[in-house]
């Protein structure tokens, strides 16, 4: 079914209602601009910016492993494509996390949560930069590459998690 589109009316005082190209071109802009943003296409990402988010779905999946143990890939944990993972941990140099992403990350001289950054990146490039809780993580892999292969290893009993792969 083609959506279609009719001239919008603006009411004149004396004249009634007369139609205007402008408001049915405003109303042709509002439906597209509608129609992109719910296929996704908006955003930081649609500008080709990337941002700091919450880990929370890595952090998630981590809770359950560091009490019970087990492994999971980090590709089947987060919905990007990905062929390396690199870790920063607190105090990492704003540039150097900031040249790895390939875009301005960080605007001030050092990484300052208390959370390590998990930096996703395919072809040289960051596609997600996810903030992870750093309290369960054993300290080797802080300033550790990963390949697309990376996943958590959990010994259980709440002792500390590392990275692998």
């Amino acid at each position: 079914m083609a959506l279609q589109v009719r001239p919008v009316s603006i009411r004149h005082p004396r004249r009634g209602f007369r139609s205007s190209r402008r408001g049915a071109l405003v109303l042709a802009a509002l439906v597209a601009g509608t129609s992109v943003s719910g296929c996704g296409i908006s955003g930081p990402e649609a500008e080709g910016r990337l941002e700091l988010t919450s880990g929370s779905t890595i952090d998630d999946v981590i809770g359950p492993l560091w009490e019970d143990g087990g492994e999971r890939a980090l590709a089947d944990v987060v919905d990007v494509e990905f062929d390396e993972l690199m870790v920063f941990p607190e105090t990492t140099p704003a540039e150097r996390v900031n040249e790895a992403a390939g875009t301005t990350l960080l605007n001030g001289k050092y990484y300052q949560s208390s959370t390590q950054l998990f930096l996703f990146r395919a072809g040289g490039a960051g596609v997600l930069a996810a903030m992870v809780s750093s309290d369960m993580f054993a300290h080797e892999v802080q300033n550790a590459t990963f390949g697309p292969e990376a996943r958590i290893v959990a010994p259980g009993g709440k002792q500390l998690i590392t990275l692998e792969g």
